[in-house]
C-alpha cells in the first residue's frame, strides 16, 4: 500500500488540511479508525469498502463510490477492498460547512454517499478524477474541482473559527465557559453555531483535539508512561483517562498500545497512520 500525500494552496487551506491517496493493498483487511476532530471526504476509485457502526457492529454497509465521514464520538471499523485506490479530503472543522450545504450535526457520528450531498457533481467528481492520467494531475483536478464548490462563510462564522482555533491551540484542555465569556456570546449560542458549521459541540470537539494529543504523544519504541500523558494531556486524573480512551477507541491503553506495537513491527511504514489499528 503506498500513501501518497497533497497539500492545496490558498484559498483552499483554510478549510482543507490535506488531500490523500491510498493506492494498493492494505496491510490488514479490517481496521478500527480512531475518532479525531477532522471530517474526511472521499472518492473510492477502487472495489467497494466495508463501514461497521458502533450502534450495530455486526452490520455492514458498502461504500462503493463517494462518500463523507462526519466528526465521530468513537472509533469504527472498516473492511476493506483488496484493491483499495482512494482518494481523501481532510477537512477541518468549519471547512466541511463551506462544501455541503447542509446542518454538519446530520453528519456528525455518520457516513454519507456524496451524491447526497453534491448530486450528480459527486459522479463527476469521481470520473474526472479516474479519467486523470498521473497522480499529480489527479491531485491538482480534486482542488481544482473542490475550489468550484466553497461558498462564502455567514458573518457568524467569524467566531466559530476563532473559538476552533483556540480550542486546536490548547489541544482541548480549555473552560468552554471562559471561552464563550471571551468572545462574548453565551455558551448556548457558541454550541448552535457549532452544531451547524461544525458537527460537533465544543465540549465533544475539545475532547478529540486532547485526544489526538495522546495519539501523537505515545512513542510505540520507548516505555509508555500512561501516568505522565493523562496529565500531561490535560485530563483529571487515571480514572478520567481511562475511561475517556477506551470510550474513544474500544481499547484499553494497555491493549492500544500492543496493536500500536505489532503494527510497528510488522508494517512499519503503517505505523504513522496511528488513527488505523487492526482488527485481528
Amino acid at each position: 500500500m503506498t500513501y501518497t500525500l497533497y497539500l492545496p494552496a490558498p484559498p483552499l487551506t483554510a478549510y482543507v488540511n490535506r488531500l490523500y491517496c491510498f493506492d494498493g493493498h492494505m496491510p490488514y483487511p479490517r481496521e478500527r479508525i480512531m475518532p479525531l476532530p477532522t471530517l474526511d471526504l472521499k472518492i473510492n476509485l477502487g472495489g467497494a469498502i466495508q463501514i461497521h457502526p458502533p450502534a450495530h457492529p455486526l452490520q455492514a454497509v458498502s461504500y462503493a463510490e463517494s462518500w463523507c465521514v462526519g466528526i465521530w464520538s468513537t472509533s469504527h471499523a472498516v473492511h476493506w477492498h483488496p484493491n483499495t485506490q482512494i482518494f481523501g479530503v481532510n477537512l477541518k472543522p468549519v471547512g466541511a460547512w463551506a462544501l455541503f450545504n447542509l446542518p454538519l450535526y446530520e453528519l456528525h457520528n455518520q457516513v454519507i454517499p456524496l451524491d447526497a450531498l453534491w448530486g450528480q457533481f459527486a459522479a463527476e467528481v469521481r470520473e474526472r478524477l479516474a479519467a486523470a492520467l498521473t497522480m499529480q494531475a489527479r491531485f491538482a483536478l480534486l482542488e481544482q474541482l473542490l475550489l468550484t464548490r466553497l461558498r462564502a462563510m455567514p458573518y457568524n462564522a467569524k467566531w466559530v473559527q476563532a473559538a476552533v482555533a483556540q480550542i486546536a491551540r490548547a489541544q482541548g484542555v480549555l473552560s468552554i465557559q471562559s471561552l464563550s465569556d471571551q468572545m462574548g456570546i453565551s455558551q448556548t449560542h457558541l454550541a448552535t453555531l457549532f452544531k451547524q458549521m461544525v458537527g460537533a459541540l465544543p465540549k465533544e470537539l475539545a475532547r478529540l483535539y486532547r485526544f489526538e494529543r495522546v495519539l501523537h504523544t505515545v512513542d510505540v519504541e520507548h516505555p509508555v508512561d500512561w501516568t505522565q500523558i493523562t496529565y500531561q494531556c490535560g485530563y483529571y486524573d487515571q480514572a478520567h483517562f481511562n475511561k475517556d480512551f477506551s470510550a474513544l477507541t474500544g481499547y484499553s491503553p494497555t491493549e492500544y498500545l500492543r496493536l500500536r506495537r505489532q503494527v510497528s513491527a510488522e508494517h512499519p511504514d503503517h505505523q504513522r497512520h496511528y488513527r488505523n489499528l487492526p482488527i485481528l
